[in-house]
């Protein structure tokens, strides 16, 4: 892990440097849009060729969708223990999307003009679930849930070949999936934004991955909506001197330990504390599994970011805009109620409640695009329509304003449209 010790002259190239972390090489980018190219113009053809190429699997027509004899099958290759995990974690998001999806409908009148807003779903999405160094069912329900909520139409999931495990299968129906594929990568995501012969395309791209799934989904994006981008994952923590060493370095591992391009973060006042931290991290990777592979991720793409003061601490955090922020303190609202860009910020608790329990989606801005915007929510399912009507005393209450801005603004067939009404209902 690399030390910063922040200073007002410095504070600009501490910022580069921790963002270079994110940064695509266009090397990368331009590998990307030759696969999407491919598989817009090949279709299957290309797809197949992919997958055999980087995942080593034997896609035809006949396997690439998951049938639902094997859906059923993989039931009896599951734990009951795991089984419940799914439902709970079903369950606990589902209540959160509902809860929000309650908050938006609206329904009131002023002055004779009744305003009512409406949630419609989209008709279909995409959700995109990664393979990388493991098989994710938590992702699946945290992509497929809130659609179902808001009664998508058809939600197709696709992830690499070999990550389709009996679990993710059984969490994909449990969550109510339309269809499954086994493809993953920049292809998988062509095949979403463009179609194939096995593949119809859908409205709407949602969830995580790594740089190639990012860059794609940033390229398509004008074509196709997506939701963010978000990937590879990363993790900010503040902590101040009365945080535990050990807890922050397990954070920071277990954070580590989904891939070699995970970023992984802390600022802190406290130079003994940002010592202590290094050290622990180094300890608990001669015992804990993967630890070669984790202190090699953190060697790469870990750093401590020591501050002199609060307003440098919250500028760091807000430039940065971290995926995940961690705020580990005695007066945790100091941090939080003054941070304007994170993905979703935890206090006082390990990230790892978000990605297994909460019910918060784990689904996250990353890449500094917590700048615009925050994690996956209902409300990239659906479109709100609001509805107008008013009545004959709202149309000449509403004349008076309607004719100064009509005739400000040189458009005076504006006026004549309501101006007519209100001398027709008057009469």
């Amino acid at each position: 892990m690399r030390v910063f010790e922040l200073e007002a002259c410095n504070f600009k190239e501490v910022i580069r440097t921790i963002q270079s972390y994110v940064r695509v090489s266009d090397k990368l980018e331009r590998s990307v849009q030759n696969i999407l190219r491919d598989v817009r113009k090949r279709g299957d053809f290309a797809l197949f060729k992919y997958t055999r190429s980087f995942d080593k699997f034997e896609l035809t027509e006949n396997n690439i969708r998951v049938s639902k004899k094997e859906i059923q099958e993989a039931y009896d290759k599951v734990s009951r223990g795991d089984l419940k995990a799914f439902k709970t974690l079903k369950n606990n998001i589902e209540r959160v999307e509902v809860k929000t999806l309650c908050r938006l409908k609206i329904n009131y009148t002023f002055n004779g003009i009744r305003v009512s807003q409406e949630i419609r779903p989209l008709d279909s999405v995409g959700c995109y679930v990664p393979g990388g160094k493991a098989s994710y069912p938590s992702t699946l329900l945290m992509t497929v849930v809130p659609a179902k909520v808001a009664k998508v139409r058809r939600v197709v999931v696709v992830s690499p070949p070999k990550k389709i495990t009996p679990e993710l299968l059984v969490a994909a129906d449990i969550a109510g999936v339309d269809e499954v594929y086994r493809v993953g990568g920049a292809q998988a995501i062509a095949a979403l934004a463009y179609g194939t012969k096995s593949i119809l395309p859908v409205q709407k791209i949602v969830g995580p991955g790594n740089l190639y799934v990012t860059i794609a989904k940033k390229v398509v994006s004008k074509d196709v909506e997506i939701d963010m981008l978000a990937g590879p994952t990363e993790i900010l923590i503040f902590a101040d001197e009365s945080a535990d060493p050990r807890e922050i370095a397990l954070d920071l591992i277990s954070q580590a330990e989904h891939g070699p391009d995970s970023v992984c973060g802390v600022v802190t006042q406290s130079k003994a504390l940002a010592n202590n931290i290094i050290k622990e991290v180094i300890q608990f990777c001669k015992s804990v599994e993967r630890g070669d592979f984790v202190l090699n991720t953190m060697e790469d793409n870990a750093f401590v970011v020591v501050t002199k003061g609060i307003e440098d601490t919250l500028s760091l955090i807000n430039d940065f805009a971290p995926e995940h922020l961690e705020v580990l303190s005695r007066e945790p609202e100091k941090i939080v109620t003054n941070v304007s860009n994170a993905g979703v910020i935890v206090v006082n608790t390990p990230s790892v409640i978000t990605d297994y329990y909460s019910g918060v989606n784990h689904v996250l801005p990353t890449s500094c695009n917590a700048k615009i915007r925050g994690g996956l929510t209902i409300l990239d399912y659906m479109k709100v329509i609001r509805i107008v009507s008013a009545s004959k005393q709202g149309m000449a209450k509403s004349f008076p304003t309607i004719r100064r801005l009509a005739l400000l603004e040189g458009l005076p067939n504006h006026l004549k449209s309501v101006e007519y009404r209100v001398k027709t209902n008057v009469a």
